[in-house]
């Protein structure tokens, strides 16, 4: 998760710097090739604050991939991560070759370490997270309780995700009655869409 909020970071104040320059901020130098040493002129400040919404863009899947938001599910993300690497490694490419030097010095370490960041969110894929709370099987399958109903054997509200790789056999502090199976357990896992997959650390009892 840190790699995604680094890359979410740097992406905010690149979208900073160009609301400054979309503002009529005097940097055009370290942008657009350059050209316009000064205040840019005012083709290239839309381009700018076009430029602003991508950023916006660019960081969806890492955000995505990192739980902190839930859009599309996660395997839509982790390519979208990919495609946003190969964007950001032409970003490399365009900003080395400016012909302004405040522009190659600035901006291309900065582009550099946004491809780099962007790099470790696709191979690193969604982030696991630790999840506190009841796990209920009725029979049809573990869910993990988003709500829980006041009732003996106890119920799951209706948005509860399916959990996918519980094993019941091996954990302690399971309960049963009336052929339902529940307790209460920290693990950790990926959520995607209405699904938690668990990860591979043994689920352990909630005191």
């Amino acid at each position: 998760m840190a790699t995604a909020i680094a890359f979410t970071v740097l992406l905010g104040l690149l979208a900073v710097f160009q609301i400054a320059l979309a503002s009529g901020a005097p940097w055009g130098r370290f942008a657009w090739g350059g050209r316009h040493r000064e205040a840019l002129p005012r083709r290239l400040r839309i381009a700018s604050a076009v430029s602003v919404l991508v950023c916006i863009v660019l960081a969806l899947p890492a955000l995505d991939l990192a739980g902190i938001i839930d859009i599309v599910p996660n395997a839509v993300s982790r390519v979208a991560a990919w495609v946003v690497f190969g964007y950001l490694c032409i970003g490399v490419v365009m900003n080395a070759v400016s012909r302004s030097r405040p522009e190659r010095v600035v901006m291309t370490p900065l582009a550099a370490v946004l491809a780099l960041l962007a790099f470790v969110v696709a191979l690193t894929g969604p982030v696991s997270h630790e999840f506190r709370g009841m796990v209920l099987d009725q029979g049809d399958g573990p869910v993990f309780c988003d709500t829980i109903m006041e009732s003996y054997p106890p119920q799951c509200g209706s948005l509860s995700p399916d959990v996918v790789g519980w094993q019941w056999d091996s954990l302690a502090g399971v309960e049963e009655s009336d052929g339902i199976r529940w307790g209460e357990y920290s693990f950790d896992g990926v959520i995607d869409g209405d699904t938690l997959f668990v990860s591979e650390r043994e689920p352990r009892p909630l005191p």
